[in-house]
């Protein structure tokens, strides 16, 4: 609601055709170079730094590459990529090989002591035994995380 007017959503079939003929990779171009810059200028923010600031950071003397970077269309070199990681402090490639690891092992055994049972009875004559602690409920469980996504296997 504006000004006390409810807000109408404008649909375009031109405009929808036109999102639709986007190719998916390069939609994911787009979208990476978008996400880039919003990074950058969110780290800038953060510092209080301005476009000179930057500049002097990275080492560079053009004013308008920083005005490049904020774009939001700017194809980045990798080398680029890490100047700017170094100067904002920031992560902005996931280059690291993610694997699964296991954070946390749990096992539980859960006994009972039976006092005279036919099982008991036939296992104590098996093997001389007068009392046994016999498992109801056995079962080991490992969390792993696979790309932030925690899992459970029971073993």
């Amino acid at each position: 609601m504006m000004n006390g007017k409810t807000m109408e959503t404008y649909t375009s079939k031109l405009i929808d055709d036109l999102l639709d003929s986007i190719d998916p990779i390069d939609q994911e171009k787009v979208d990476a170079k978008m996400l880039l810059a919003a990074k950058i200028a969110d780290a800038m923010k953060a510092k209080k730094w301005k476009n000179k600031d930057l500049l002097k950071a990275v080492g560079k003397d053009n004013p308008s590459i920083i005005t490049k970077w904020l774009s939001g269309t700017h194809n980045f070199t990798m080398d680029t990529l890490i100047e700017l990681q170094h100067a904002l402090n920031i992560k902005l490639l996931a280059l690291e090989e993610k694997e699964n690891k296991i954070v946390a092992n749990y096992h539980k055994t859960v006994c009972q002591t039976v006092q005279s049972s036919p099982v008991i009875d036939c296992v104590n004559e098996i093997f001389g035994m007068e009392r046994q602690s016999l498992p109801l409920f056995s079962s080991s469980f490992s969390l792993t995380t696979n790309n932030s996504q925690p899992s459970f296997a029971q073993a």
